[in-house]
């Protein structure tokens, strides 16, 4: 993606000219056993029942909203809301008629439903996006029934690492990726903030994503593009930039890179 930067684009992916981009990367995301892993784990603990209704905030292209119909058909309910117009268009167009599962377009911190009207609330890698994140989980909050869950999961950006010998550069590469993000340290946050919100029991699962490809870790991090936009910005030389990449390819070549991020899953009770 040479002319949006991921991390920064999605809070308007509407304003976008290059959407197809966006649902690509979120189609990958879906795609890998790390994430499949921690949101089977997300309906486990958020302790899914037919019948009960269940909010989606920032739903995308409405994959988890339709495994989250799943579980609590017959007779449930499922909202997947996002700011976005575009992948709404896209997920109901991937939804086939299907009872209890709906879309809308609406803001995280603005929720348009009525309090105390839902069982479970799950938001998944959108509060890293937005600002006022606290107002979002209050929102959240706000419309779960008493004894409803929230669940969100984020990631803690200031734990992106990539193996290097090349110190300054990484550093480098790792701290604009990362302060790229509206809030780069959601994930470690959160724990805090569903108590902030009024949540008890509050339950805290850590997690980390490893990569071992780097053209997984470029598709994923947007790697290459950072690179390329410090030695733009003159943050970085561009002798600099070719000697760690050089170097990360031939880390990829030996089975010598790698790349992680922890992440938090946080759940609370009303």
């Amino acid at each position: 993606m040479p002319a949006e930067y991921l991390a920064a684009g999605f809070p308007d992916v509407d304003a976008s000219t290059r959407t197809a981009d966006y649902t690509r990367c979120l189609e990958l995301l879906d795609s890998l056993p790390y994430f499949r892993a921690y949101k089977a784990r997300s309906a486990v603990l958020l302790d899914l029942h037919a019948g009960q209704t269940i909010l989606e905030i920032g739903c995308g292209l409405g994959d988890d909203a339709r495994r989250l119909a799943e579980r609590v058909a017959p007779r449930g309910r499922v909202f997947g809301i996002d700011r976005s117009r575009r992948l709404l268009a896209e997920a109901r167009a991937r939804t086939a008629a299907a009872n209890g599962l709906a879309f809308m377009q609406a803001d995280a911190r603005a929720l348009p439903f009525a309090t105390a009207s839902v069982d479970r609330c799950r938001i998944d890698r959108v509060l890293q996006h937005i600002r006022d994140p606290q107002r979002a989980i209050d929102e959240a909050a706000r419309v779960l029934r008493p004894g409803g869950r929230l669940l969100a999961y984020d990631n803690d950006w200031g734990t992106f690492a990539l193996s290097s010998r090349l110190r300054a550069t990484t550093a480098l590469v790792q701290s604009r990726w990362a302060h790229a993000f509206t809030n780069p340290w959601i994930g470690r946050d959160l724990p805090r903030m569903l108590l902030a919100a009024g949540f008890h029991a509050v339950h805290v699962e850590p997690s980390v994503s490893l990569i071992r490809e780097l053209d997984l870790a470029d598709r994923v991090y947007n790697v290459s593009d950072t690179l390329d936009r410090a030695v733009r910005d003159g943050a970085l030389s561009a002798a600099a930039a070719e000697a760690w990449r050089a170097e990360q390819a031939l880390l990829g070549r030996t089975g010598g890179f790698l790349c992680s991020l922890t992440a938090y899953t946080v759940v609370g009770t009303k």
